[in-house]
């Protein structure tokens, strides 16, 4: 099982986050640098385009 697997059948929501977080990071770290800023605008949202 994995430690996101764990943590979320134990409802340890921190230790949860933080693997997303590690994975996030991990799977960025692959990337191009010019792919990085489409991610980021991606992850803003539509009310980061409105302004709100």
């Amino acid at each position: 099982m994995s430690a996101l697997a764990w943590a979320i059948s134990k409802r340890q929501w921190d230790l949860a986050a933080l693997c997303l977080i590690l994975g996030l990071l991990e799977t960025l770290s692959k990337l191009p640098a010019d792919s990085i800023e489409g991610v980021l605008d991606i992850l803003e949202g539509e009310n980061a385009k409105k302004g709100w």
